[in-house]
C-alpha cells in the first residue's frame, strides 16, 4: 500500500492503514523478541544480535557479560504478587540504567541475564561487569521492606570460528558463571579455554547422576562404628556409592561436587534415605551384628530447607516398621552453622520422635566449641583433619582433649573419623576416646561383603594394646 493516490481523503486512509499495519509489526516484533517476565529481549534476540555482530567484524568487536543473581529464588520467595513486580521494574530501571547505547540486555531462559557489550579487553571487560553489578549494590525499597539481591558476573570475548560460533559464545560464558557461582558473591570470572574441558567432564558426571538415579545405580556401602573400648562394631554409617555397569564403582569424591553444583545432591540423598532406612531391620544385619546397631544417614545442606523433610524421614521409618532411636541423622558443621535456626528447628522434630543427631566432620569448618552448648545434639564426630598425625602433633592432641572434656560433661558421644594407623588408635586410647572409625578398621563394604568380610565379635582383638583384626 505504498501507491500514492490522487483522492487526498482515500490517501489519507491508506496512510492511517500503514501505520496500524507499521505498528503491528512492531509490536509482533516486540512480542517475539521480548522477555515478558523481565521486559529485556530474549535469547532468539540475543542470538540473532550476536551472529550479526560476530559474522560484520573481523576481529569482533564484542564481548558477552552474563550476570547470576544467586539468591533471586529465595527473595522471591518471600514477596507478594505485587511486590514481585515492583522488584522486576525496578531492576530493570537500574539495568537499564548502566548500559550504554550500543549495547544489549536480554535475559536467557534459566533467568540468567545476558548483556552484548563492546569491551574486548580483560581489564575493560572487567570494569564493564562491575559496574553492572554495582547496579544491584543498594537495596531495593518495596513499600516498607527491603529488599538486597547478591550478584555474581562472568564473560567470555567474541571469537569468529564460523558456524555455531554464537552458541559456543554463550556456552563459554556460562562455564564462567559457573566457576563464578563457585567463588560466591561479587565474584567475576573470563572464559578460558580449560574451561571448556573441565565443563564437558562435568557434563559427563551430571549425565551419569542423572542416569543413576533413574537406572538405580546409587548404592549403600556401610563403614562400621567401633567401640574402641570393646572392640564392638556399635553401627554403622551409610556412604553413597554408584555402581556403574561399565565403570565399575564410582567415588562419592568424583560425583558428589558435581551434584552439588547441579542440584542433583537432593535426589540422590533422598534415595539414600529410602535405602537406608529398611537396612535397619535387615535380618541378616541384625543376625550378624546384633538387634541394636545403628545407622548414621548423611543429609546434603540443600535438604535442610525443604519444610518437609523430617515428615518425609518419619514416614519412611513408619513404613519400614523401623525404631527411630537407632537411626542417626548426621549433618554437617558448615551445613548447620550456614542457618543454624533452619537446622535446629529440624533437629528438634526428629529428636521429639527418638532419631539421634550427630554433628558431621567438626573441625574442619567453624570449628567453635562454643556453639556446641546450644545445638541439640547425641554425638560429635570429630574429621580426619584432626585425627590425622594426633600421635606426634600436640597442637592435635590438645585440641582433641579438650573436645572429649567437653563433651563428657555435655554427655555428648564422640566419634574420632579417619583412623588409619595404630599410632594414631593407641593415642585415641589414651586420651578416653569411646567411638572410632576409619581404613585401620574397614573401608565402606556392600552389605554382602561386610557380612562375609567382618566377624560378628568385633573389630579389635586388644583394645588396651590397640591391637587390630580385620
Amino acid at each position: 500500500m505504498s501507491a500514492q493516490s490522487d483522492d487526498p481523503d482515500l490517501q489519507g486512509l491508506l496512510d492511517t492503514v500503514n501505520d496500524l499495519l507499521a505498528l503491528m509489526d512492531q509490536a509482533l516484533h516486540d512480542q517475539k523478541y521480548t522477555d515478558t517476565d523481565t521486559g529485556f529481549a530474549n535469547a532468539d534476540y540475543l542470538e540473532e544480535q550476536l551472529e550479526r555482530r560476530l559474522d560484520s567484524a573481523e576481529p569482533p568487536d564484542l564481548s558477552l557479560i552474563l550476570l547470576g543473581i544467586p539468591n533471586w529464588t529465595l527473595v522471591f520467595e518471600t514477596l507478594d504478587a505485587r511486590e514481585t513486580r515492583q522488584l522486576k521494574m525496578a531492576l530493570r530501571q537500574r539495568l537499564q540504567r548502566s548500559l550504554a547505547h550500543d549495547e544489549l540486555a536480554a535475559t536467557l531462559p534459566d533467568g540468567t541475564l545476558a548483556f552484548m557489550v563492546s569491551q574486548v579487553t580483560e581489564p575493560k571487560l572487567r570494569l564493564r561487569a562491575q559496574h553492572i553489578m554495582n547496579a544491584l549494590e543498594d537495596p531495593f525499597s518495596l513499600g516498607e521492606r527491603q529488599v538486597w539481591l547478591s550478584a555474581v558476573a562472568a564473560a567470555a570475548l567474541g571469537q569468529p570460528d564460523g558456524p555455531g560460533s554464537t552458541h559456543r559464545l554463550i556456552q563459554s560464558a556460562r562455564a564462567a558463571l559457573a566457576e563464578s557461582r563457585q567463588k560466591g558473591t561479587g565474584s567475576f570470572v573470563l572464559f578460558e579455554d580449560t574451561m571448556r574441558a573441565q565443563r564437558h567432564g562435568r557434563l559427563d558426571i551430571e549425565q551419569t547422576i542423572r542416569t543413576a538415579l533413574r537406572q538405580g545405580w546409587q548404592a549403600s556401602f556401610l563403614q562400621p562404628l567401633v567401640d574402641l573400648q570393646t572392640g564392638a562394631i556399635a553401627g554403622f554409617e551409610v556412604l553413597s556409592r554408584i555402581h556403574h555397569p561399565e565403570r565399575g564403582v564410582i567415588s562419592p569424591s568424583v560425583y558428589v561436587p558435581v551434584a552439588e553444583r547441579t542440584g542433583l545432591i537432593r535426589p540422590l540423598s533422598e534415595q539414600m534415605l529410602r535405602q537406608a532406612i529398611p537396612m535397619l531391620e535387615d535380618e541378616s544385619l541384625k543376625a550378624h551384628f546384633g538387634e541394636r546397631f545403628s545407622l548414621g544417614v548423611n543429609l546434603s545442606p540443600t535438604q535442610l530447607h525443604d519444610p518437609h523433610l523430617a515428615d518425609h524421614i518419619l514416614q519412611i521409618l513408619k513404613w519400614e516398621n523401623a525404631d527411630p532411636s537407632r537411626l542417626k541423622i548426621e549433618l554437617t558443621e558448615t551445613a548447620v552453622m550456614a542457618d543454624p535456626n533452619v537446622a535446629i528447628h529440624l533437629i528438634h522434630r526428629l529428636r521429639k520422635h527418638g532419631v539421634a543427631i550427630a554433628l558431621d566432620d567438626f573441625g574442619s569448618g567453624y570449628s567453635s566449641l562454643a556453639y556446641i552448648r546450644n545445638l541439640p545434639l547425641d554425638q560429635l564426630k570429630i574429621d580426619r583433619s584432626l585425627v590425622s598425625g594426633v600421635d606426634y602433633d600436640s597442637e592435635k592432641r590438645a585440641i582433641l582433649e579438650m573436645i572429649l572434656t567437653l563433651c563428657e560433661r555435655l554427655k555428648l558421644d564422640v566419634v574420632a573419623e579417619g583412623i588409619e594407623n595404630e599410632a594414631e588408635l593407641s593415642c585415641l586410647l589414651g586420651m578416653g576416646a569411646h567411638y572410632g572409625q576409619g581404613f585401620l578398621f574397614s573401608r565402606p563394604l556392600a552389605v554382602a561383603d561386610l557380612l562375609e568380610q567382618l566377624p560378628a565379635t568385633g573389630l579389635l582383638r586388644s583394645a588396651d594394646a590397640g591391637e587390630s583384626v580385620r
